[in-house]
């Protein structure tokens, strides 16, 4: 289950979450645009004011106020005032839209990051997550040990084991018994 720890994770496509989990919401489709635009500011380090806003959106400032207040009242974001500086949180999204989880565990990307002994890049963890629409965790974690045997420490070569397994009709349990 996702936290708000996770919102703010490399590995968490913030923006993917919000369109998975756009029904739950219930909003608006200015609120959609308005909250797309604060999360797209703030993942690019520009500064979340009503002038950004208005030019992303191509909403007019009085459009923006009444789309950041309705997202405050219904709870999908909240905003701080420290250090004398305005931030806008939305990790209380996960408030909002049911229990699924992310894809992509903490425990699998730990895993895959210690064996490969790096930091996955944004295109890895992007296709290690498609992965995990696929397979089962426990399989992926099948092929990244048959990777490393093999010293072929690569998303890629990992995607084949598992394309190969598939093909084969092979299960989690099958590989985990070492029928390949």
């Amino acid at each position: 289950m996702l936290n708000r720890e996770d919102w703010y994770a490399p590995w968490f496509n913030r923006t993917a979450w919000i369109f998975e989990n756009i029904d739950a919401l219930s909003l608006e489709p200015n609120e959609i645009l308005t909250l797309l635009a604060i999360n797209y500011l703030q993942e690019t380090n520009q500064p979340v004011i009503a002038e950004q806003l208005a030019l992303k959106t191509g909403l007019d400032p009085e459009a923006i106020d009444e789309a950041m207040s309705s997202l405050s009242d219904k709870g999908c974001m909240t905003i701080d005032t420290r250090n004398k500086q305005l931030t806008i949180m939305l990790d209380c999204l996960l408030d909002q839209a049911p229990a699924a989880g992310h894809p992509l565990e903490k425990t699998l990307l730990s895993s895959v990051q210690a064996e490969f002994g790096r930091t996955l890049s944004a295109s890895e963890l992007e296709r290690l997550s498609q992965l995990c629409d696929t397979y089962e965790q426990s399989t992926i974690l099948h092929a990244l040990d048959e990777a490393a045997v093999y010293n072929k420490r690569s998303i890629a070569y990992m995607e084949a084991l598992l394309v190969n397994w598939k093909a084969k009709g092979l299960s989690a349990q099958d590989i985990e018994e070492g029928r390949r």
